[in-house]
Protein backbone atom coordinates (compact mmCIF):
# COMPACT_ATOMS: atom_id res chain seq x y z
CA UNK A 1 0.00 0.00 0.00
CA UNK A 2 1.28 3.21 -0.89
CA UNK A 3 2.30 5.58 1.71
CA UNK A 4 -0.88 8.25 1.02
CA UNK A 5 -3.19 5.64 1.05
CA UNK A 6 -2.04 4.41 4.62
CA UNK A 7 -2.18 7.97 5.90
CA UNK A 8 -5.70 8.24 4.59
CA UNK A 9 -6.70 4.45 5.98
CA UNK A 10 -5.30 6.04 9.56
CA UNK A 11 -7.46 9.42 9.54
CA UNK A 12 -10.06 7.53 8.61
CA UNK A 13 -10.17 4.81 11.41
CA UNK A 14 -9.12 7.87 13.51
CA UNK A 15 -12.68 9.52 13.95
CA UNK A 16 -14.12 5.68 14.36
CA UNK A 17 -12.03 4.68 17.47
CA UNK A 18 -12.25 8.48 18.70
CA UNK A 19 -16.34 8.04 18.48
CA UNK A 20 -16.30 4.25 20.17
CA UNK A 21 -14.46 5.35 23.14
CA UNK A 22 -16.28 8.14 23.49
CA UNK A 23 -19.47 6.20 23.28
CA UNK A 24 -17.74 3.42 25.86
CA UNK A 25 -16.93 6.14 28.19
CA UNK A 26 -20.28 8.03 28.16
CA UNK A 27 -21.86 3.95 28.51
CA UNK A 28 -19.62 3.04 31.54
CA UNK A 29 -20.54 7.21 33.02
CA UNK A 30 -24.98 5.75 32.25
CA UNK A 31 -24.18 2.76 33.74
CA UNK A 32 -22.87 3.78 37.24
CA UNK A 33 -25.57 6.07 37.41
CA UNK A 34 -24.14 8.83 39.24
CA UNK A 35 -22.55 12.31 38.74
CA UNK A 36 -19.01 11.70 36.64
CA UNK A 37 -16.37 13.04 38.96
CA UNK A 38 -14.12 15.51 37.35
CA UNK A 39 -11.42 13.47 35.56
CA UNK A 40 -14.36 11.44 34.03
CA UNK A 41 -15.40 15.12 32.90
CA UNK A 42 -11.80 16.14 31.46
CA UNK A 43 -11.97 12.68 29.90
CA UNK A 44 -14.89 12.67 28.12
CA UNK A 45 -13.97 16.32 27.03
CA UNK A 46 -10.54 15.51 25.63
CA UNK A 47 -11.62 12.78 23.89
CA UNK A 48 -14.56 14.86 22.19
CA UNK A 49 -12.06 17.02 21.42
CA UNK A 50 -9.72 15.23 19.67
CA UNK A 51 -12.65 13.57 17.37
CA UNK A 52 -13.87 16.57 16.31
CA UNK A 53 -10.29 17.76 15.44
CA UNK A 54 -9.63 13.87 13.43
CA UNK A 55 -13.31 14.77 11.82
CA UNK A 56 -12.43 18.01 10.77
CA UNK A 57 -8.56 16.93 9.52
CA UNK A 58 -10.63 13.57 7.45
CA UNK A 59 -12.63 15.78 5.94
CA UNK A 60 -10.02 18.62 4.89
CA UNK A 61 -7.83 15.37 3.46
CA UNK A 62 -11.00 14.19 1.50
CA UNK A 63 -11.67 17.32 0.40
CA UNK A 64 -8.02 18.22 -0.78
CA UNK A 65 -7.26 14.84 -2.04
CA UNK A 66 -10.32 14.43 -4.42
CA UNK A 67 -12.07 17.62 -4.69
CA UNK A 68 -9.37 20.11 -4.42
CA UNK A 69 -8.04 21.17 -8.22
CA UNK A 70 -6.11 24.63 -7.80
CA UNK A 71 -2.04 25.88 -7.47
CA UNK A 72 -0.90 28.15 -5.09
CA UNK A 73 1.68 30.98 -5.52
CA UNK A 74 4.72 28.88 -5.45
CA UNK A 75 3.53 25.57 -6.31
CA UNK A 76 4.91 23.76 -3.79
CA UNK A 77 1.34 22.27 -2.49
CA UNK A 78 0.60 18.78 -2.99
CA UNK A 79 -2.59 19.79 -4.28
CA UNK A 80 -0.58 21.96 -6.83
CA UNK A 81 1.99 18.93 -8.17
CA UNK A 82 -0.99 17.15 -8.75
CA UNK A 83 -2.60 19.99 -10.68
CA UNK A 84 0.23 20.28 -12.71
CA UNK A 85 0.36 16.27 -13.21
CA UNK A 86 -3.31 16.84 -14.15
CA UNK A 87 -3.05 19.91 -16.46
CA UNK A 88 0.31 21.21 -17.96
CA UNK A 89 0.56 18.99 -20.90
CA UNK A 90 3.58 19.16 -22.61
CA UNK A 91 5.10 19.17 -26.42
CA UNK A 92 8.21 17.70 -27.85
CA UNK A 93 10.27 20.49 -26.52
CA UNK A 94 8.75 19.73 -23.18
CA UNK A 95 6.99 23.32 -23.15
CA UNK A 96 3.74 24.04 -21.84
CA UNK A 97 1.22 23.26 -25.15
CA UNK A 98 -0.78 21.18 -27.10
CA UNK A 99 0.79 21.81 -30.44
CA UNK A 100 4.50 20.47 -31.82
CA UNK A 101 7.09 23.46 -32.49
CA UNK A 102 9.61 23.47 -35.65
CA UNK A 103 13.02 25.09 -35.78
CA UNK A 104 12.24 26.58 -38.77
CA UNK A 105 9.57 29.11 -40.00
CA UNK A 106 7.03 27.56 -41.76
CA UNK A 107 6.49 28.63 -45.39
CA UNK A 108 3.20 31.57 -45.57
CA UNK A 109 2.89 31.41 -42.01
CA UNK A 110 4.37 34.89 -39.81
CA UNK A 111 5.92 33.31 -36.98
CA UNK A 112 5.42 35.06 -33.23
CA UNK A 113 7.07 33.33 -30.50
CA UNK A 114 5.97 34.47 -27.11
CA UNK A 115 8.96 34.63 -24.19
CA UNK A 116 8.39 34.90 -20.04
CA UNK A 117 7.88 32.85 -17.15
CA UNK A 118 4.58 31.40 -15.01
CA UNK A 119 2.26 34.29 -16.64
CA UNK A 120 2.80 33.41 -19.96
CA UNK A 121 2.93 29.53 -19.56
CA UNK A 122 -0.58 30.07 -17.77
CA UNK A 123 0.14 28.67 -14.39
CA UNK A 124 -3.05 28.21 -12.73
CA UNK A 125 -5.24 28.08 -16.00
CA UNK A 126 -6.24 24.77 -16.30
CA UNK A 127 -7.01 24.52 -20.59
CA UNK A 128 -4.07 25.18 -22.31
CA UNK A 129 -6.48 26.54 -24.88
CA UNK A 130 -7.68 29.49 -23.04
CA UNK A 131 -4.00 30.57 -21.82
CA UNK A 132 -3.83 34.33 -24.10
CA UNK A 133 -1.24 32.45 -27.02
CA UNK A 134 -3.72 29.97 -27.69
CA UNK A 135 -5.91 32.68 -27.82
CA UNK A 136 -4.44 34.35 -30.39
CA UNK A 137 -3.21 31.35 -32.39
CA UNK A 138 -6.94 30.38 -32.25
CA UNK A 139 -7.99 34.29 -33.39
CA UNK A 140 -5.03 34.26 -35.86
CA UNK A 141 -4.97 31.36 -38.38
CA UNK A 142 -2.16 32.94 -40.82
CA UNK A 143 0.51 32.98 -37.75
CA UNK A 144 2.37 30.43 -36.09
CA UNK A 145 2.32 31.15 -32.08
CA UNK A 146 4.87 29.54 -30.38
CA UNK A 147 5.33 29.88 -26.38
CA UNK A 148 9.02 29.39 -25.02
CA UNK A 149 8.31 29.88 -21.88
CA UNK A 150 8.57 28.04 -18.24
CA UNK A 151 7.71 28.77 -14.32
CA UNK A 152 9.95 30.53 -12.72
CA UNK A 153 12.06 32.24 -15.50
CA UNK A 154 13.49 35.39 -15.24
CA UNK A 155 15.49 37.66 -17.94
CA UNK A 156 18.91 36.09 -17.03
CA UNK A 157 17.15 32.88 -17.63
CA UNK A 158 15.48 33.90 -20.57
CA UNK A 159 18.51 35.43 -22.66
CA UNK A 160 20.11 32.43 -21.72
CA UNK A 161 17.04 30.17 -23.25
CA UNK A 162 17.24 32.15 -26.23
CA UNK A 163 20.34 32.02 -27.15
CA UNK A 164 20.54 28.24 -26.99
CA UNK A 165 18.00 28.41 -29.36
CA UNK A 166 19.15 30.54 -31.56
CA UNK A 167 22.17 28.53 -31.75
CA UNK A 168 19.98 25.13 -32.45
CA UNK A 169 18.51 27.08 -35.28
CA UNK A 170 15.60 28.66 -34.21
CA UNK A 171 13.91 31.07 -36.53
CA UNK A 172 10.64 33.49 -35.67
CA UNK A 173 9.47 36.75 -37.16
CA UNK A 174 8.21 38.30 -34.02
CA UNK A 175 9.35 37.87 -30.39
CA UNK A 176 7.64 39.00 -28.18
CA UNK A 177 8.90 39.75 -24.51
CA UNK A 178 5.93 39.23 -22.05
CA UNK A 179 7.56 41.22 -18.85
CA UNK A 180 6.70 40.63 -15.34
CA UNK A 181 7.80 42.68 -12.71
CA UNK A 182 9.57 40.02 -10.91
CA UNK A 183 11.78 39.13 -14.05
CA UNK A 184 14.50 40.81 -12.24
CA UNK A 185 14.39 38.57 -9.25
CA UNK A 186 17.60 36.88 -10.06
CA UNK A 187 19.29 40.04 -9.42
CA UNK A 188 18.00 39.94 -5.60
CA UNK A 189 20.10 37.28 -4.29
CA UNK A 190 18.19 37.84 -0.56
CA UNK A 191 14.84 37.94 -1.63
CA UNK A 192 16.56 34.33 -3.51
CA UNK A 193 17.64 33.42 -0.14
CA UNK A 194 14.50 33.72 1.45
CA UNK A 195 12.68 31.80 -1.44
CA UNK A 196 15.21 29.21 -1.38
CA UNK A 197 14.81 28.74 2.58
CA UNK A 198 10.99 28.10 1.87
CA UNK A 199 11.60 25.53 -0.34
CA UNK A 200 14.39 23.92 1.78
CA UNK A 201 11.80 23.65 4.63
CA UNK A 202 9.35 22.45 3.07
CA UNK A 203 11.30 19.93 1.28
CA UNK A 204 13.00 18.61 5.26
CA UNK A 205 9.61 18.73 6.34
CA UNK A 206 8.57 15.23 8.12
CA UNK A 207 7.00 12.19 6.07
CA UNK A 208 3.16 13.06 7.45
CA UNK A 209 4.01 16.56 5.57
CA UNK A 210 4.63 14.94 2.41
CA UNK A 211 2.36 11.97 2.24
CA UNK A 212 -1.11 13.92 4.20
CA UNK A 213 -2.73 16.61 1.86
CA UNK A 214 -4.22 17.97 4.81
CA UNK A 215 -1.00 18.26 6.75
CA UNK A 216 0.92 19.50 3.99
CA UNK A 217 -1.87 22.37 3.08
CA UNK A 218 -1.94 23.37 7.30
CA UNK A 219 2.40 23.09 6.93
CA UNK A 220 2.57 25.61 4.59
CA UNK A 221 0.43 27.89 5.61
CA UNK A 222 2.20 27.85 9.24
CA UNK A 223 5.24 28.25 7.46
CA UNK A 224 4.37 31.09 5.20
CA UNK A 225 3.31 32.78 8.46
CA UNK A 226 6.08 31.67 10.67
CA UNK A 227 8.25 33.85 7.34
CA UNK A 228 7.29 37.50 7.34
CA UNK A 229 9.74 38.13 4.73
CA UNK A 230 7.52 37.05 2.16
CA UNK A 231 5.19 40.12 3.20
CA UNK A 232 8.00 42.51 2.34
CA UNK A 233 8.26 41.03 -1.24
CA UNK A 234 6.31 43.91 -3.14
CA UNK A 235 7.65 46.32 -1.24
CA UNK A 236 11.33 44.84 -1.88
CA UNK A 237 11.03 44.63 -5.51
CA UNK A 238 9.13 47.25 -5.96
CA UNK A 239 12.16 49.50 -4.81
CA UNK A 240 14.74 47.27 -6.99
CA UNK A 241 13.53 49.48 -10.05
CA UNK A 242 15.60 51.87 -8.35
CA UNK A 243 19.66 52.57 -8.55
CA UNK A 244 22.14 49.48 -9.38
CA UNK A 245 19.53 46.60 -9.61
CA UNK A 246 17.70 48.76 -12.16
CA UNK A 247 20.90 49.73 -14.03
CA UNK A 248 21.44 46.25 -14.27
CA UNK A 249 18.25 44.54 -15.16
CA UNK A 250 18.38 47.76 -17.88
CA UNK A 251 21.92 46.80 -19.16
CA UNK A 252 20.17 43.19 -19.66
CA UNK A 253 17.19 44.31 -21.75
CA UNK A 254 18.95 46.26 -23.65
CA UNK A 255 21.01 43.58 -24.57
CA UNK A 256 18.21 40.97 -25.33
CA UNK A 257 16.99 43.67 -27.74
CA UNK A 258 20.30 43.44 -29.98
CA UNK A 259 20.76 39.98 -29.79
CA UNK A 260 17.27 39.56 -30.86
CA UNK A 261 17.31 42.45 -33.86
CA UNK A 262 20.68 41.18 -35.14
CA UNK A 263 19.19 37.94 -35.99
CA UNK A 264 16.65 39.89 -38.21
CA UNK A 265 14.26 39.41 -35.95
CA UNK A 266 11.29 41.94 -34.73
CA UNK A 267 11.03 42.57 -31.30
CA UNK A 268 8.07 43.51 -29.31
CA UNK A 269 7.44 44.31 -25.11
CA UNK A 270 4.40 43.55 -23.44
CA UNK A 271 4.21 44.29 -19.97
CA UNK A 272 2.22 41.64 -17.31
CA UNK A 273 1.63 43.87 -14.15
CA UNK A 274 0.96 42.20 -11.18
CA UNK A 275 -2.75 41.81 -10.78
CA UNK A 276 -3.46 42.42 -7.13
CA UNK A 277 -1.87 45.74 -6.88
CA UNK A 278 -3.45 47.30 -9.66
CA UNK A 279 -5.21 50.22 -8.74
CA UNK A 280 -4.24 54.65 -8.29
CA UNK A 281 -1.96 53.51 -5.21
CA UNK A 282 0.02 50.56 -7.59
CA UNK A 283 3.76 50.60 -6.36
CA UNK A 284 4.94 49.29 -9.25
CA UNK A 285 3.61 51.90 -11.08
CA UNK A 286 7.26 53.68 -11.31
CA UNK A 287 8.36 50.57 -12.38
CA UNK A 288 6.29 50.10 -14.88
CA UNK A 289 6.89 53.76 -16.13
CA UNK A 290 10.86 53.12 -16.35
CA UNK A 291 10.06 50.27 -18.37
CA UNK A 292 7.78 52.39 -20.80
CA UNK A 293 10.70 54.63 -21.20
CA UNK A 294 13.36 52.11 -21.47
CA UNK A 295 11.29 50.52 -24.57
CA UNK A 296 10.75 53.94 -25.99
CA UNK A 297 14.14 54.84 -26.00
CA UNK A 298 14.94 51.91 -28.20
CA UNK A 299 12.12 52.07 -30.35
CA UNK A 300 10.57 48.85 -28.93
CA UNK A 301 7.01 48.92 -29.46
CA UNK A 302 4.99 48.28 -26.23
CA UNK A 303 2.05 47.18 -24.78
CA UNK A 304 1.37 47.85 -21.29
CA UNK A 305 -1.95 45.93 -20.20
CA UNK A 306 -2.73 47.62 -17.24
CA UNK A 307 -5.71 49.41 -18.72
CA UNK A 308 -6.70 46.26 -20.22
CA UNK A 309 -6.75 44.88 -16.66
CA UNK A 310 -7.37 47.87 -14.36
CA UNK A 311 -11.27 48.18 -14.83
CA UNK A 312 -12.24 44.26 -14.00
CA UNK A 313 -12.24 43.57 -10.10
CA UNK A 314 -9.32 41.94 -8.19
CA UNK A 315 -11.12 38.15 -8.06
CA UNK A 316 -11.70 37.95 -11.24
CA UNK A 317 -8.34 38.70 -12.91
CA UNK A 318 -6.34 35.94 -10.35
CA UNK A 319 -6.38 32.47 -10.38
CA UNK A 320 -7.64 32.15 -6.53
CA UNK A 321 -7.15 33.70 -3.35
CA UNK A 322 -3.48 31.77 -3.06
CA UNK A 323 -2.29 32.10 -6.57
CA UNK A 324 -2.06 35.90 -8.13
CA UNK A 325 -1.39 34.49 -11.45
CA UNK A 326 -3.73 35.39 -14.37
CA UNK A 327 -7.06 33.74 -14.44
CA UNK A 328 -8.75 32.53 -17.43
CA UNK A 329 -10.97 36.14 -17.63
CA UNK A 330 -7.26 37.53 -17.46
CA UNK A 331 -5.73 36.04 -20.56
CA UNK A 332 -8.93 36.86 -22.38
CA UNK A 333 -8.62 39.98 -21.78
CA UNK A 334 -4.79 39.94 -22.38
CA UNK A 335 -5.11 38.04 -25.89
CA UNK A 336 -7.57 40.76 -27.00
CA UNK A 337 -4.91 43.47 -26.32
CA UNK A 338 -1.83 41.80 -27.43
CA UNK A 339 -3.39 40.86 -30.93
CA UNK A 340 -4.91 44.33 -31.11
CA UNK A 341 -1.25 45.95 -30.76
CA UNK A 342 0.23 43.11 -32.86
CA UNK A 343 -2.38 43.83 -35.74
CA UNK A 344 -1.32 47.64 -35.20
CA UNK A 345 2.34 48.11 -34.82
CA UNK A 346 3.78 44.83 -36.46
CA UNK A 347 1.94 44.50 -39.86
CA UNK A 348 5.38 45.15 -42.33
CA UNK A 349 7.44 41.90 -43.00
CA UNK A 350 10.35 43.38 -41.33
CA UNK A 351 11.16 45.81 -38.73
CA UNK A 352 10.81 49.40 -40.74
CA UNK A 353 13.44 51.43 -37.79
CA UNK A 354 11.76 54.75 -39.57
CA UNK A 355 8.29 54.69 -37.62
CA UNK A 356 10.00 55.36 -34.91
CA UNK A 357 8.98 54.01 -30.97
CA UNK A 358 5.18 53.11 -30.83
CA UNK A 359 3.85 52.13 -27.01
CA UNK A 360 0.03 51.52 -26.78
CA UNK A 361 -2.15 50.84 -24.06
CA UNK A 362 -4.99 48.86 -25.62
CA UNK A 363 -8.03 47.89 -23.69
CA UNK A 364 -9.73 45.59 -25.62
Amino acid sequence: MAPEDIVLLVLVLLPVLLGGLAWRTIARLHRRAREPTLVAKLLLATIAGALSAATILLGLEIHLRFLHDATDAFGLLKTSQRWFDRHYQRNSWHLRDDVDYTLERLPGRRRVTFVGDSFTAGHGVRDVGERFANRIRRARPDWDVQVLARNGLDTGAEIHALLAAFADGYQTDDLVLVYCPNDLGDLLPDWRRVVDGLYADFRDAGPLVHHSYAANYLYFRLLAKQRPQLGGYYPRLAAAYEGPTWTAQAKRLRSLVRMVRGRDVRFFAVTFPFLTTLGPDDPFAPAYDRLGRLWHSLDVPHLDLRPALAATPTDDLVVNAYDPHPSTHAHALAAAAIARFLDEVAAPAHPDRSRGPVTRALVP
